[in-house]
């Protein structure tokens, strides 16, 4: 289960982090950061 956290976290960062150099739109970088946050606190991950 850590390893699948893990992979989960580190999906979510690598997305958001490509969204931030993709992208300059404010509104998209915080929902995409927003929603990653929550799906993290649903697994329990933070």
């Amino acid at each position: 289960m850590r390893f699948v956290k893990g992979v989960v976290l580190g999906t979510i960062i690598t997305a958001s982090a490509m969204m931030l150099y993709s992208e300059s739109v404010d509104d998209g970088k915080k929902k995409m950061i927003k929603k990653g946050k929550q799906f993290a606190r649903k697994i329990g991950i933070s």
